[in-house]
């Protein structure tokens, strides 16, 4: 049991988030009489609230945060997926080296010169991402979770340091890994709000363009496939993106809400060592709670592990039907939650200069997979430079949340208000 720090003299109100105190400093009044109320009604784990010189229990945040909203006895769910169904939906931010620059596999040319990109240019987008600014975005629109990328899945660029990887590739440090952690600033800004962060990684089977990584991860000279998709890693290699997944698992601990794991087939890690159930050990040490996914193109609500992955990776490439894409006509294999994934720019990866798709379709597809037991993640353009969502979007992104929480009628708006 974690306990309080002796502040019962101090005349001040603490509630206990995410494995953190907070006071008045940190938490609105509004969320600190949440925790204070729930403290004296609810027993349970997560959450403690304490007031001047008073007593304090422990409570379940999330059903501080959205009570009343999907109780644990109507989930058929992976355990660790319920707080996702209450949360309902999140938003993912594709930031990769290639996306700030511009390219991406809808554009033409996919992919930009590999002599384009060097490590100066890297770290001064990274050291741009305004932090912040992008929590609170984040917590305005009342998003559940951020899927934010660690790397980039053809070229390797990390935004944060990783001393395995560095030793693997000859790399230094700073020289493909940034040198800032944005991974850590970005989780801890966005605990501060309530909202918990899932890292993509593209680690455990990509990095198809970069020869010098290849090589330093012991694959296969001769290539294996355009996506690395003809036949699994070595056992050696296998080992090393482990032993790099391993060092960002036990940075970040249960400071990160989970993973979803990019580019991965149903024999990736079908082995006898280093396997399936190392990922799972791996993840788990470092917070038994956290989340999984995996993203099998061939088919993106599956279960590629039973017992492994928890939640379905739920990717798109194109725009979608939502009418049609939904847990009632798409269902997750295996009992693991549904989760759908869309791009809500005008280009795909977080690209674009207008929404599209209209405030009320996307109120109405969160709520219709919501109600199915399914849950939703929405990208929408950003800046570049700062990280922020681009206005358009993020008015959107408001209008969305808006919408959920009152559930009014949409209101028409010529730049949002695009046919389906």
């Amino acid at each position: 049991m974690i306990h309080p720090p002796d502040l019962r003299n101090a005349g001040c109100t603490l509630v206990f988030v995410n494995n953190q105190f907070f006071s008045h400093r940190t938490l609105s009044r509004r969320k600190l009489l949440q925790g204070a109320l729930a403290a004296a009604t609810l027993a349970g784990s997560g959450v403690a609230a304490v007031g001047a010189r008073s007593a304090w229990r422990l409570v379940d945040w999330d059903q501080i945060a959205f009570p009343n909203v999907l109780p644990d006895s109507s989930l058929a769910v992976p355990a660790n997926t319920k707080w996702m169904l209450r949360r309902k939906y999140g938003i993912f931010v594709h930031y990769q080296y290639r996306i700030l620059l511009g390219y991406s596999v809808r554009t033409s040319p996919q992919f930009p010169d590999p002599a384009r990109m060097n490590a100066a240019e890297w770290n001064r987008f990274v050291d741009g991402f305004n932090v912040e600014a992008f929590a609170a975005q984040v917590a305005a629109a009342k998003a559940g979770w951020v899927i934010f990328c660690m790397d980039d899945h053809y070229f390797a660029w990390q935004c944060a340091p990783n001393k395995a990887f560095n030793k693997f590739t000859g790399y230094a440090p700073g020289d493909k890994c940034s040198r800032r952690d944005l991974i850590m600033e970005l989780a801890e800004a966005l605990n501060q709000k309530g909202v918990k962060l899932i890292v993509y990684f593209a680690g455990l089977n990509g990095y198809m363009k970069e020869p010098k990584v290849s090589a330093g991860l012991m694959e296969n000279p001769a290539g294996r496939g355009e996506l690395n998709e003809k036949s699994p890693p070595s056992d050696e290699c296998r080992r090393r993106r482990l032993a790099i997944l391993s060092e960002y698992a036990q940075r970040y601990q249960d400071r990160i809400g989970g993973w979803w794991f990019d580019s991965i087939y149903p024999d990736t890690y079908k082995a006898e060592s280093a396997n399936w159930q190392s990922i799972g050990s791996i993840v788990h040490a470092a917070n038994p709670r956290a989340v999984i996914a995996f993203s099998y193109g061939a088919n993106e609500q599956a279960c590629i592990s039973k017992g492994i992955d928890d939640y379905t990776a739920g990717d798109t490439w194109s725009k979608q039907d939502l009418k049609r894409f939904t847990p009632r006509l798409l269902p997750p294999q295996d009992g693991i939650l549904w989760h759908g994934k869309i791009y809500c720019g005008n280009i795909y990866h977080g690209m674009g200069d207008a929404n599209q798709f209209a405030d009320r379709e996307l109120v109405d597809w969160i709520g219709a997979c919501n109600r199915q037991r399914g849950v939703c993640t929405l990208d929408w353009p950003f800046d570049p430079a700062t990280g922020l969502f681009k206005n358009f979007g993020y008015e959107q992104l408001q209008r969305v949340a808006s919408l959920l929480a009152t559930n009014e009628p949409a209101r028409r708006n010529p730049e949002t208000h695009l046919p389906g």
